[in-house]
């Protein structure tokens, strides 16, 4: 048992985070070739980036009722099935013949990314059930590698053929997915479902995560013009960003334990100011500077609400998932929305938009936890009676 124990512990360290760094990649690498995908299909660039819109709109639509679905069957085996279906999808995607047939298939394969994305989380978690934290970072790890690393990658090779990263990537998913762990022994039912109704729903952790994220991407949807505008190279800014990313993913596991939804707000404050500095101040060093901390937080926060949703949630994992990804898509879409109304009065405004939100989630999670805190002696009492 130990050796097994050992051995998928090696597994997740590395087989889930890959498979999410491709997932992640063929999801955002569109982005970085829309020049490309519009000339080989003959179109313009607004109806090339509609790709990328309806993988995500598809993504959180799909999210929880194919998580609710997967829940019913073996974890694993439903998470590489789920991989071999995303990959062809893909194939399908990058060989492509037209426009609207690449957009009915981009969409269709966003709806595999719901479904794929929330069972790597629970695989994860289930994989790892004395820790949920560290292995909610190490499979986020994979995120944050391919927004730093998977994007640029598939940037230059977009510059040969757009097709190439977005077939590569997609059979990657599967590739690391052959070696998935297998879940391992944890708590009795009984006890997950007294542990989960102890802490409360995880419905309104999802929330304030998505208010949270919708804050900073109304902030990193609009870096690069920032930086710009600061006279900078945006490619070095959104490079210091990523890496900070990396960083505290890779280190936020150790965070993610009893104290989490403390270190959250914490988190969420710390990210409101420096949003605010960046809104009210300019510069180059400033940009650089906001965002390396911005990229900080952010490498923190997803891994801190997660691993406390993924706790709340013990014998529904699968299901809690799929709300932690409809809350990081929603948060998106909000974000860049939120920031694109007040974008054409000042580059910097989205940041002040993006300021508002976290301080407003950081205020929806205090009064959360003050209500949790304030009903736990009266949970505590109904225990010690029964």
């Amino acid at each position: 048992m130990p050796s097994e124990t050992r051995r998928a512990g090696q597994l997740t360290a590395w087989a889930l985070p890959f498979a999410l760094f491709f997932a992640v990649t063929v999801e955002m690498a569109p982005t970085g070739a829309l020049e490309h995908i519009a000339r080989a299909f003959g179109s313009d660039i607004g109806t090339a980036a509609a790709g990328s819109s309806l993988y995500a709109f598809s993504t959180a639509l799909f999210a929880l009722p194919l998580s609710a679905l997967a829940q019913r069957f073996n974890l694993r085996k439903t998470a590489i099935l789920t991989a071999g279906i995303f990959a062809v999808l893909g194939l399908a995607t990058s060989a492509a013949p037209d426009m609207s047939t690449y957009l009915v298939l981009r969409t269709i394969q966003g709806a595999a990314h719901g479904a794929f994305f929330p069972l790597v989380l629970a695989l994860a978690a289930a994989a790892s059930p004395t820790n949920t934290g560290k292995a909610t970072a190490r499979v986020l790890l994979g995120n944050g590698c391919a927004l730093a690393l998977g994007v640029p990658a598939a940037e230059a090779l977009s510059s040969i053929d757009w097709r190439i990263p977005l077939a590569l990537a997609s059979c990657g998913v599967f590739a690391a997915m052959i070696c998935a762990p297998r879940p391992q022994p944890g708590p009795t039912q009984a006890e997950l479902a007294t542990k989960a109704g102890s802490k409360g729903s995880f419905v309104p952790i999802a929330l304030i995560l998505a208010v949270a994220l919708a804050g900073h991407f109304s902030y990193y949807t609009f870096l690069a013009p920032m930086a710009t505008h600061a006279g900078t190279q945006p490619s070095l800014v959104l490079a210091v960003y990523g890496g900070a990313v990396i960083i505290a993913t890779a280190l936020s596991g150790r965070l993610a334990g009893k104290r989490r939804l403390q270190r959250a707000f914490i988190v969420m404050v710390a990210e409101a100011v420096i949003l605010a500095g960046a809104a009210l101040f300019a510069g180059p060093v400033l940009v650089f500077t906001t965002a390396a901390m911005a990229g900080t937080c952010f490498g923190m926060l997803p891994t801190l609400m997660q691993s406390e949703i993924l706790d709340r949630s013990r014998g529904n994992q699968t299901m809690a998932s799929g709300a932690a990804v409809v809350a990081f898509n929603a948060g998106i879409a909000a974000g860049s929305a939120g920031g694109a109304t007040l974008v054409g009065t000042s580059v910097q405004s989205p940041a002040l938009v993006g300021s508002c939100l976290l301080g407003f989630a950081a205020i929806m999670l205090a009064f959360l936890h003050n209500r949790s805190r304030a009903k736990q002696p009266e949970t505590l009492l109904k225990a010690a009676v029964h």
